[in-house]
Order: structure tokens, then C-alpha cells, then sequence
């Protein structure tokens, strides 16, 4: 596949994953944020598993099921069921600025638990990066606390985590089939939790439209797009494609504006601008730190 083939992926990637959060946020019209979880990840896993079925390795040791499950619920079940949840508080360009800090946050965690060396530019993305958030929160606090900021939040942290947990605690598998894997051993939990937040058989009867709306969370937001994300950090580094993540609120935010009619305030552009800065130079910074060289995320 050449560059300009690259260029198309990638932009196919940040574009599915942006829309994700205004699609996200008119699901929650047709449902709980909780069923809305066990039918993404059911149809995620499928199509995963469709896409990626040359490449799986399905057998699993028993020293692989402890890791894939803490890595299941960290980057499956608790953060995206944390931005769900946010996303019937706030709005869906906010929820992605706050999810979005995450590379930032996981920069920082990388120093913290990993011990790995910081530069001038991983120091200036953290302290960038968080004064964003410093000013999402203060606007928040003048004009009404939402506990959605809190909640996102904690999903960005969560997905760090999980980011962390992958770098210290991996399993051998590769990354197609850990993905698959995280979805695999998300799915039952998903259920439960649904079927505890709603004990209905209504949960398995799911409308046209909210079906239609799953399939795009799914299919090109999950799915498609870590395929995408899976070929351009192989070929280019984790570091590189990273340092550009920051169109992906970005574009969140224009979405919002076109499907949803979410207007963001001065301060969350102020905050956006400044979380953008940050993922670009964490990411930059650990790029000059390894040389270029692919890092494990």
C-alpha cells in the first residue's frame, strides 16, 4: 500500500473514529448507555473477527487468560462503558476532548510506572495537555458542574491504564488477537451489567434505527478503523500516528456542530486547542526519545 493510500487510510480512521461520539450520543436516545455497550461490543467482536480472521491465533494458555481479561476490562468494558455514560451528561464533542487526553495521561503514567525517560517536548505536551483540562474544568465549575467532565475523565484514565497495563503485562499474542480477545472476554460482563441495568428481555430486542446506529459504531468505528490503526503503526510507528490523534476531536467537534447541532463554548475550543498540543508534542517527544522507532502501545 503506497503513501497516498496511507493518507486515505488514515484519514478514514480519524474521520470513523470522531463520528463515533455523535453517533454515540443519538443511540443513547433509542437506550442505556449499558445495552448500548453489550451490542457494540457484540458486534464488534464479529466483525472484528470477520476482518481479521486470517491473522487470529485463537488458542489461548492459561497464563494468557489473567492478562487479556484485566486488559478487557480497562480498554473495553469500564472505559467505553465510563464514556457512554458521559455522553448522557455532556456533549459529545466534550466527552472526546476529555477522552482524548489519554495519550497525554498514559505519557505520564509511562513515566510514572514504567520509568521511562521524559524530554523537553513530553514535559511541555503533559503540562499543555493538562492546562486544557484545567480549563474545561474551571468553565464547568463557573457554570454548572457536570458530573459527565468527571466521568469522561476517569474514562481517559482508564484507557491510560489499560495502554500501561498492555506495555508492562502483554501477553505474547499479537495485537489482532488481543484485540479480539478483549472484545471476546468483554462481552459476557457487558451482558451482566446490562441485564442488571435493565432486567427486561426488551435489551434483546433492539430498534431498526438503534441497530443501523450500532453498525457504524461497530463496523467502521471499531472494527475498520484499528485495522487502519493497525497497518499505519506497523508501517510508520506509534509515535508518529499518535502525535496526530488530536484530529480526532477535533473532527468530534465539527461533527457535533453538522449532526447534532452542539455548539462548544470558548472555553472548551480553548481547551481543545490546548489537550491538541499536548497529544502532538507527548508523542513527538517520545518519538525523538526512541529514535523514531515503533513503541508498544
Amino acid at each position: 500500500m503506497g503513501k497516498q493510500n496511507d493518507v486515505l487510510l488514515f484519514i478514514f480512521m480519524v474521520i470513523s473514529w470522531a463520528i463515533n461520539y455523535p453517533v454515540i450520543k443519538i443511540a443513547l436516545r433509542y437506550t442505556d448507555p449499558f445495552t448500548l455497550l453489550f451490542y457494540r461490543v457484540l458486534f464488534s467482536l464479529i466483525f472484528i473477527y470477520i476482518i481479521f480472521r486470517p491473522r487470529l491465533h485463537l488458542k489461548l494458555s492459561r497464563h494468557d487468560i489473567v492478562p487479556l481479561f484485566i486488559l478487557s476490562m480497562l480498554n473495553v468494558l469500564i472505559w467505553m462503558e465510563l464514556w457512554f455514560v458521559a455522553e448522557t451528561s455532556i456533549s459529545a464533542s466534550l466527552t472526546s476532548i476529555i477522552i482524548y487526553t489519554y495519550p497525554i495521561i498514559s505519557t505520564l503514567m509511562a513515566i510514572i510506572f514504567l520509568g521511562e525517560h521524559y524530554n523537553k517536548y513530553i514535559f511541555l505536551g503533559i503540562g499543555t495537555g493538562f492546562a486544557g483540562l484545567l480549563v474545561i474544568f474551571s468553565n464547568s465549575l463557573l457554570v454548572g458542574f457536570r458530573p459527565g467532565i468527571i466521568i469522561a475523565l476517569l474514562g481517559a484514565i482508564t484507557w491510560a491504564s489499560g495502554t500501561i497495563y498492555f506495555m508492562k503485562y502483554h501477553t505474547k499474542k499479537d495485537r489482532e488477537t488481543t484485540n479480539f480477545f478483549q472484545f471476546g472476554f468483554a462481552l459476557l460482563p457487558a451482558l451482566l451489567i446490562a441485564g442488571i441495568a435493565r432486567p427486561s428481555v426488551s435489551i434483546f430486542e433492539p430498534s431498526p434505527i438503534l441497530v443501523g446506529l450500532i453498525l457504524v459504531i461497530s463496523i467502521p468505528g471499531t472494527a475498520v478503523a484499528y485495522y487502519a490503526f493497525l497497518h499505519l503503526n506497523k508501517k510508520y510507528g506509534v509515535s508518529t500516528i499518535s502525535s496526530f490523534l488530536f484530529i480526532v476531536p477535533a473532527l468530534s467537534v465539527v461533527f457535533s456542530i453538522i449532526i447534532l447541532n452542539e455548539i462548544p463554548s470558548f472555553y472548551e475550543l480553548i481547551g481543545l486547542i490546548l489537550v491538541g498540543i499536548g497529544i502532538f508534542f507527548s508523542a513527538r517527544g517520545t518519538m525523538n526519545r526512541n529514535n523514531g522507532k515503533p513503541v508498544a502501545q
